[in-house]
């Protein structure tokens, strides 16, 4: 087995990042984990910044189908059996053994050597699945499922294929939990169909056919559809919640049982996080300053830690209406901060670890950016480029629909003039002023 980052390895932001969640997961990754490599071609080669990006993302992950679990079963370590279906080489499963037995959680994927690390590695048990759902047999039920970047993926047969089969595999009382991409996450021009599904035949991944393991957008209704047919005459609960996957992905919750009430989850999804100004004075003052949004929940404060200490905290309440405007909605108005600190004496600008911490209305902090304090200074100047080609594309949204209601607009009054000018009135109106303009008898009027 070859390992993309070995538990012996020293990773300085990948430390702060287990220090601050206050966990020791299994450090190891298989060198064939996709996953990573994702996360490193988006940070241009980054191996470090990659790392975090791929612990914090399986740590949030795991925080939010933690929260979902404990609503349903209180504690999560009394479940009997849970699957981790498309668990890849177990980015998420690594954090939830921390909650759940090993001998209790089962693991499934299409990649043999992805589950077969697990076991390894967590200690659980392990399933190869299937591309095509009709494929897939399993001779037990489970009272969890929890798949996590699956159906972001497939093409309409499968997506409801898989859903089906899925639901079958649970419990009486039972919870299925899965993400889809909402069609919001299209891009201009994209729509989905009338029945409110899109797939294109491209993903990250380079090792699955694009035509198996693409990417799928869904509506609400069509995922309602679908699991109604799923369940049958039995009946089913469903919960969506936006954006509830590391602040991208939507959730969906689905209870095999009619009626059941979820006003008592009180979700709290990853925030996002903005930072927009980065000012170092000479003596040591940093001021930093941006927005936090999160779309399930309430924020309360922003943290600064330097190298395991708390340096400084403020509240995110300062009014932001461009912010609300550009999210659209009101909920999103208080959503600026402003935090400042001084920083100690003979610090090391590039190789001290600085990261920047959301609590939430929990007291849960999210630890969403580390690095060195001149990476910090770079972060802010390209999020500021980022915040004016964001800020470029909605205005050019605006001024889009204003020049199409304009030309709906002017297109209606021409047709007026049109009618007008074809009435016989009009006629008749314009054969009189010709009579008296060659009468001599037309006034200036």
């Amino acid at each position: 087995m070859t390992l993309a980052f070995r538990p012996d390895e020293a990773s300085p932001l990948v430390d702060a990042l287990f220090a601050d969640l206050g966990v020791a997961p299994e450090r190891a990754i298989d060198s064939r984990d996709e996953i990573l490599a994702f996360f490193a071609a988006g940070h241009q080669g980054d191996r470090e910044r990659a790392l975090f990006d791929y612990f914090r993302s399986g740590a949030s992950i795991a925080d939010s189908l933690g929260q979902i679990l404990r609503w349903r079963f209180g504690d999560p370590g009394r479940i009997g059996a849970l699957l981790d279906f498309a668990s890849g080489y177990g980015r998420v499963t690594r954090f939830l053994v921390r909650e759940i037995p090993p001998p209790r959680l089962w693991v499934a994927d299409v990649y043999a050597d992805g589950v077969a690390f697990q076991q390894e590695r967590f200690g659980v048990h392990s399933v190869i699945s299937t591309l095509r759902p009709e494929d897939f047999s399993l001779d037990r039920r489970f009272d969890a499922i929890l798949v996590t970047s699956l159906f972001t993926h497939l093409p309409e047969e499968r997506f409801t294929g898989w859903l089906r089969v899925l639901y079958r595999l649970l419990n009486p009382g039972g919870l299925l939990v899965f993400s889809a991409h909402s069609p919001d996450l299209l891009l201009p021009g994209m729509e989905t169909s009338a029945e409110g599904f899109r797939f294109e035949a491209t993903s990250e991944s380079g090792s699955l056919d694009t035509s198996d393991y693409g990417s799928a957008w869904v509506t609400e209704e069509f995922v309602r559809g679908a699991l109604e047919q799923a369940a049958g005459l039995g009946g089913v609960s469903l919960l969506p919640i936006e954006r509830g996957l590391c602040n991208y992905q939507d959730l969906y919750l689905a209870v095999p049982e009619p009626g059941v009430d979820f006003s008592s989850l009180g979700f709290h999804g990853e925030p996002e996080l903005f930072l927009e100004r980065y000012e170092l004075a000479a003596d040591g003052r940093l001021d930093l300053k941006g927005w936090a949004v999160v779309r399930s929940g309430e924020l309360h404060e922003i943290e600064i830690v330097l190298d395991g200490e708390r340096l400084a905290a403020a509240p995110v309440d300062e009014p932001r209406p461009e912010v609300a405007e550009l999210l659209g909605g009101d909920r999103y108005l208080r959503s600026g901060w402003l935090c400042s600190c001084r920083l100690p004496p003979r610090v090391s600008y590039s190789s001290s670890v600085l990261l920047l911490r959301v609590v939430d209305a929990r007291g849960v902090g999210h630890p969403l950016w580390a690095g060195s304090i001149e990476a910090l200074q770079l972060l802010a100047w390209r999020n500021h480029a980022a915040w004016l080609r964001r800020k470029l594309k909605h205005v050019e949204a605006v001024l889009g629909e204003e020049r199409a209601r304009t030309a709906v607009e002017a297109g209606a009054l021409q047709a007026r003039i049109a009618a007008m000018e074809a009435s016989r009135f009009w006629k008749l109106r314009t054969a009189w002023f010709r009579l008296k303009q060659r009468l001599g008898l037309a006034g200036d009027d």
